[in-house]
């Protein structure tokens, strides 16, 4: 049987550890009226905090193990392919205590912590009390007077809601969330989401903030994980939507790896707290979730609209919506069954709108209205905007013909000039196995200077490289190869274990490129 953190050897043993602890290793700030109470660990996996809340006038905790911090939630920072992390759990990870800056340290409403590591990256972190919520704020600065580095943050947070350590996780736009879920790219919509100590009247509600009105740092990827599953992982997850998270649930937030040069600053910013359930009354509208974060649209482009319906009971309703412009006009209006929902669960309903191609600069409402038996019970708004001038739109003048017979004529002299003649440059890569080939072939009659083959990577991905000199950086193999003579063969080759996709590889010189097909 897995044991959930640690086993309780002696009784008394732990009583003692846990008042030296207490006095030594945790600092924290407690404000009851503002209803938070954080705990970060400053002796061993310093930086790892636990969270609590007040609700009914007791403390009740947000995050396991608390009052006491917790190695379970951590981050993790990316620098290029190393991951370094200030918990003990990750088993890949490279444990951040041994490059401490400055310990952590209390000023009026934060919690801040400081390391330097070895490639000269600071990286603090601080934990701001907030009303009802707490601020979970990363900063990374490159203090590299020469080098460059591909920076990245994972926030792992582990839930626990009063005394269910395995807390449904609310996605708005997709329902309570029972089972892992993976949520990046056009699937990733919403500004929060919520844990609850239980599905049915829930008592003790989490609240996680993505977007504040442009004040935090909205995410590249939401995971919901199982934290026995995923506290291992120091960087990458493979989600599986069939694994349950009501034993154990946790939330991963992933800001992707991004260039920082010398002197520059990368900051993240997100938040968690104490809430409110959704779902206030017995049954009702919980959330109305739009295909765009920005709320912001262009002539002709199509609104998605995602209601969310929740119900304590056994429902089946009938839902309305209507979109009206700044001057009350309608321009759309759609009723659909609910269908039954079942007690304690949350349907989502689908909604489309384009965008009349003549509206060009507008605001608009969207009013959903949820009815049982023909009765009113429960309404909720939301707005989007139209703006023609900060679109992308076809130019409405016919064409320059003067001008564009000038690049004709230009770029022809270019690839006079500067095109290897009589003959081509030939770039071809292909998969064998685990083997990964990328020959290039100087077909031209001359000799390409400053000959250099870039190819890419998928993240994370295990590497061996067989040709000599390849250097490696995140996720790009660079390989310079000088004097590419005519008519000479050249080929990269490196094994990489369980990936099929290809990405392009590319070969460049004094005066021309190629890239594979």
């Amino acid at each position: 049987m897995f044991l959930r953190k640690r086993p309780l050897l002696f009784l008394s043993v732990i009583l003692l550890s846990t008042l030296v602890i207490a006095e030594e290793c945790a600092v924290e700030i407690q404000n009851e009226g503002k209803g938070m109470h954080i705990v970060m660990g400053n002796c061993k996996n310093i930086g790892t905090f636990s969270l609590g809340g007040i609700y009914n006038e007791k403390w009740e905790k947000l995050t396991y193990h608390y009052p006491m911090p917790w190695e379970g939630t951590f981050l993790t920072i990316r620098v290029d392919d190393k991951f370094y992390t200030n918990s003990m759990d990750p088993e890949e990870g490279i444990r951040m205590d041994r490059y401490l800056e400055q310990y952590a340290t209390i000023e009026e409403n934060k919690i801040w912590v400081k390391w330097m590591l070895p490639e000269e990256i600071l990286v603090e972190e601080i934990l701001e009390m907030i009303e009802n919520s707490t601020l979970i704020h990363v900063k990374i600065t490159n203090k590299n007077p020469s080098q460059r580095f591909d920076v990245g943050v994972r926030i792992h947070i582990d839930t626990m809601l009063g005394d269910n350590d395995g807390a449904p996780i609310y996605i708005p736009g997709d329902g309570l969330k029972e089972t892992e879920k993976e949520y990046s790219g056009d699937y990733l919509n919403f500004k929060y989401w919520k844990a609850y100590n239980r599905k049915d009247k829930p008592n003790i509600v989490a609240t996680g903030i993505l977007d504040l009105n442009g004040k935090l740092t909205y995410p590249d990827k939401v995971t919901i994980v199982n934290w026995k599953k995923s506290m291992r992982s120091v960087w990458d997850y493979k989600i599986n939507e069939e694994m349950s998270i009501l034993g154990d649930s946790a939330v991963m937030l992933y800001y992707n790896p991004r260039p920082i040069g010398s002197g520059e600053t990368m900051e993240i910013i997100t938040g968690y707290g104490s809430g409110e359930p959704v779902l206030k009354n017995v049954s009702g509208i919980t959330e109305i979730v739009l295909n765009k974060i920005s709320g912001e649209y262009c002539p002709g482009e199509d609104v998605v609209m995602k209601v969310d319906v929740g119900s304590r009971v056994d429902f089946q309703g009938l839902l309305g919506v209507e979109i009206r412009n700044k001057k009350g006009i309608l321009f759309y209006s759609k009723n659909m069954s609910t269908g039954v929902i079942e007690a304690e669960s949350i349907k989502s309903m689908e909604f489309d709108f384009t965008v009349p191609e003549d509206v060009s600069l507008d605001e608009f409402n969207i009013s959903a209205r949820l009815y049982s038996a023909g009765n009113l019970i429960d309404e909720k708004s939301s707005r989007f905007s139209v703006d023609a001038s900060r679109c992308v739109l076809p130019a409405e003048k016919g064409p320059n013909w003067f001008l564009i017979a000038l690049f004709i004529i230009a770029v022809s002299l270019l690839i006079f000039m500067v095109y290897p003649k009589k003959g081509r440059v030939i770039i071809e890569k292909f998969k064998e196995g685990d083997t990964i080939r990328v020959l290039v072939w100087n077909k031209s009659k001359n000799d390409l200077r400053n000959c250099i083959v870039e190819d890419r990577i998928v993240e994370g991905a295990e590497v061996s490289i067989s040709t000599m000199n390849v250097e490696r950086s995140g996720t790009r193999l660079t390989w310079n190869i000088g004097t590419l003579k005519s008519g000479e063969k050249v080929t990269l080759e490196y094994r990489i274990k369980d990936v099929n996709v290809l990405p392009r590889a590319l070969v460049r010189w004094d005066g021309g490129e190629e890239i594979s097909k």
